[in-house]
């Protein structure tokens, strides 16, 4: 039996209706806590009929003028990523940059790590979710490993890891282009370490490792648990830390330097159907973090985990999707519970 618990509770609130003659009405909010962090998620199913008001409708048109518009000047694109970019010294690539199919890796002109590479993914200037394919993002990832790996074999010092995906400008994206972002540092971030140190305190708690004993639990419970591929464990988070989050745990490595060609292969196939199910939802703009630690920390009890999560639909005028709940208060909204979610990925 794991020491996961999985706390919710409901508030209860009584108004008069304006809508239905100032009948007395009874309105409930769920309150979620994530087992690990605590951080909670607010669920309130009457915002269901409110989600082309907060997210709206992608706009086609408009989507299709901004990319019109922004290829003219795209350093990404390949045609222009030669002779517009950086490059890395011969100790970290002989050639200055990484090649991996369709994937570029080269050094960010305004790093915000020790080591931060942007990685251009596609030739295509624009992709659906559904076009981000397996072999493109197995690209991608192969060329932050290859990265990762010449950092490891040149510097001691850094110890963490985060592949970080903006894809549109609601996801923070400076670029249409398809690309990520892959930071190397000597201390973890906000986010990242409250993860190692709850997942360190839960191993010398309870004497097993947090990700493998939720895995447990969530097939056991098989609401949110959506699959397995190869050595990754996909998932909806019971309490998300932003819309429609989907997690991949790996089910022993906790280094994205050491995964196999099968597991980077795996991971990039799992991404790949998170997306697709995203634009079956109706979305088109994402973020995804994979998180990872050196294996030289004996970090005990961390799995590498990928978190996926939707952001704001692209239209004329459209309003942010995090606010104070999200920012000040650090708590999520949820539109759409973890288990209907889950649900409509096993179903795909």
């Amino acid at each position: 039996m794991t020491k996961i618990t999985f706390d919710k509770h409901l508030q209860k609130q009584e108004f008069l209706n304006i809508f239905k003659g100032y009948e007395r009405e009874v309105f409930e909010v769920e309150v979620r806590h994530d087992p690990l962090l605590g951080n909670t998620s607010i669920y309130n199913k009457l915002l269901k009929g409110k989600i082309k008001v907060i997210f709206g409708t992608s706009d086609h048109g408009l989507i299709d003028e901004m990319v019109q518009a922004s290829e003219k000047n795209c350093i990404l694109c390949p045609d222009k990523i030669e002779n517009n970019t950086p490059k890395y010294p011969e100790e970290i690539s002989t050639t200055g940059r990484i090649y991996q199919g369709e994937a570029v890796l080269f050094p960010n002109l305004f790093p915000i790590s020790k080591y931060h590479a942007v990685i251009s993914v596609s030739k295509a200037h624009f992709l659906r979710l559904s076009e981000f394919s397996t072999e493109i993002l197995s690209d991608a990832l192969t060329a932050a490993r290859i990265f990762v790996n010449s950092v490891y074999k040149n510097d001691i010092s850094p110890l963490f890891i985060t592949l970080n995906a903006n894809y549109l400008f609601p996801a923070g994206a400076s670029f249409v282009h398809p690309h990520l972002q892959l930071l190397i540092s000597t201390v973890p971030y906000s986010y990242h370490k409250r993860l190692l140190d709850a997942c360190d305190k839960y191993h010398n708690t309870n004497h097993s490792n947090y990700f493998n004993d939720l895995i447990i639990e969530e097939k056991m419970i098989d609401e949110r648990y959506i699959s397995q591929k190869g050595n990754w464990h996909w998932l909806a988070s019971f309490a998300p830390s932003g819309s429609n989050e989907i997690i991949g745990i790996h089910e022993f490595m906790d280094d994205f330097e050491a995964l196999s060609e099968h597991d980077i292969k795996q991971l990039s196939s799992g991404i790949s159907e998170v997306l697709n199910y995203y634009e079956k939802m109706g979305f088109l703009s994402f973020n995804f973090t994979i998180f990872s630690v050196r294996n030289s920390q004996n970090q005990k009890g961390f799995n590498c985990l990928v978190k996926l999560i939707t952001r704001q639909n692209l239209y004329q005028n459209y309003r942010n999707d995090d606010y104070y709940l999200q920012k000040i208060l650090q708590s999520e909204l949820m539109i759409t519970l973890p288990e209907e979610l889950a649900s409509g990925m096993k179903s795909i």
